[in-house]
């Protein structure tokens, strides 16, 4: 599997400095998603911006309070730019958004179906926060069309306490 990864400013075609990976989009387009040996190509996007309302030790990712809200143009934008790029398989990610009622889970769901109006064979994957455990923010989005949901676990649970922001849970 060949995978790419980006976050919606580079969509835009802004530099991002999110902590979690950083390139140019003009060089990230000239790269060829063939797919490589399995042949299916891949790209990793990270939405809701590049800053987590969560202070983790482990993590490099910019933390604030009060991020700015998330682009309402994110979801089509990144539809569009999926499209364009001729992926089969795609892992949208984000930054923990605790500022958000839902966490950020409607925004996920909407840019799946946006993927999915645009691209109706494409794989969704989504790779999220724990939404604070809220279970309707996860039905949300596991309704929204999406072909995986994944969750990370940062760490062994022995580690959780010294090393996870206390909101983690």
């Amino acid at each position: 599997m060949v995978c790419k990864s980006y976050t919606s400013h580079m969509i835009s075609g802004e530099t991002s400095r999110c902590g979690v990976t950083v390139w140019r989009f003009a060089e990230v387009i000239q790269h060829c998603w063939n797919g490589g040996g399995d042949g299916i190509a891949t790209a990793t996007i990270m939405v809701l911006g590049d800053t987590c309302t969560r202070g983790c030790r482990f993590c490099a990712v910019k933390t604030s309070k009060n991020p700015a809200p998330p682009d309402p143009m994110e979801p089509q934008n990144t539809a569009e730019a999926i499209v364009s790029w001729g992926v089969d398989y795609i892992v949208l990610t984000s930054v923990d958004r605790d500022d958000l009622p839902d966490g950020g889970s409607g925004h996920f769901a909407e840019t799946v179906r946006a993927m999915k109006n645009k691209k109706p064979e494409i794989m969704v994957e989504c790779l999220t926060s724990d939404f604070r455990g809220d279970l309707d923010a996860v039905s949300l989005l596991t309704n929204s069309g999406l072909d995986v949901f994944a969750h990370n676990i940062e760490t062994v649970k022995r580690l959780q306490r010294i090393v996870r922001d206390p909101r983690a849970g």
